[in-house]
């Protein structure tokens, strides 16, 4: 099962998550950052997305993976509803993102999010648990 939950922070947003595995864990990341963008019971699931990143370990890949994201909203207005993560190895990530369009008239838009930081980033594995913590510019 996973979870995630908004946390404080000064200027910015931030998530902590959890799962049970990385595969889990960068969906939950993925879905909790589209869901601070957009109330998410909005958006349907029609269209779907491949998406892909490369990196060095848990860290990188979420890193990049969320990047990836975020770069399907600022250029196409993407918003996904759902993030499966088929696998997660070593250096890549792989998954499919389902949701529509970004429609202001019919979307309970809720902030812009302009970057994923490293500040405070982290992934890592407790008791048989992943987690991770994510600051976001906004």
């Amino acid at each position: 099962m996973s979870a995630f939950r908004e946390i404080e922070h000064t200027a910015d947003l931030g998530i902590e998550v959890s799962a049970a595995d990385l595969p889990s864990l960068f969906a939950c990341a993925g879905e909790a950052m589209f869901g601070l963008i957009v109330d998410l019971s909005s958006i349907g699931t029609a269209d779907e997305l491949a998406i892909a990143a490369t990196g060095d370990g848990p860290e990188e890949l979420l890193h990049a993976w969320l990047c990836e994201l975020l770069a399907q909203f600022n250029v196409g207005g993407f918003v996904a509803a759902s993030c499966d993560v088929s696998q997660v190895t070593s250096d890549r990530v792989d998954g499919v993102i389902r949701g529509e369009k970004l429609d202001l008239a019919r979307h309970g838009f809720r902030t812009e999010i302009k970057g994923v930081t490293y500040h405070d980033f982290k992934v890592w594995l407790e008791n048989g648990q992943w987690h991770a913590r994510v600051i976001f510019d906004v």
